[in-house]
């Protein structure tokens, strides 16, 4: 689940589907939706490094257990969802407030507050940043391991 900076606002958050699928069963009209925190316009120490917004798992009809990144709207959200987003770049995105999954894991986009963004979603510059920051955190880890053993051999 995308990990926010304590203090950090739910509100107004950049997201951009990164996948979508029909829901299966009877009854069911809606659609599953994997969301992703948009880090292509987010200024280096603002990037979310884990930016789906759900990380859960299911079981398939094998029992066999696989993740799954999406969380499930009606069909009256995913109205909302493609009325509100900026379909100009690789992907629709929108600026959201996010909650708590009430059904499962991760964190889920109020419909009823949806904006549209005027910029449209960059994949690459997404990617760019994402994986930057990343690799900064890596770093940072790896320094602060390598001061505890130095601090454990002297």
């Amino acid at each position: 689940m995308a990990t926010f900076k304590k203090g950090q606002s739910f509100k107004g958050q950049r997201v951009h589907v990164s996948g979508v699928f029909d829901q299966k069963g009877s009854g069911m009209t809606g659609k599953n939706v994997a969301f992703s925190i948009s880090n292509d316009t987010r200024e280096p120490e603002d990037v979310i490094t884990n930016p789906m917004l759900v990380y859960d798992k299911y079981k398939d009809k094998k029992g066999n257990e696989k993740d799954t990144y999406t969380a499930s709207y009606s069909a009256k959200q995913w109205d909302a969802i493609e009325k509100a987003a900026n379909k100009e770049g690789d992907a629709m995105v929108l600026e959201a407030d996010l909650f708590p999954n009430t059904r499962g894991k991760g964190l889920v986009v109020n419909t009823n507050t949806l904006k549209t963004p005027e910029v449209p979603f960059d994949s690459a510059k997404h990617r760019e940043n994402t994986v930057a920051a990343r690799e900064a955190k890596k770093a940072a880890r790896q320094e602060q391991q390598n001061q505890q053993e130095a601090v454990l051999e002297a």
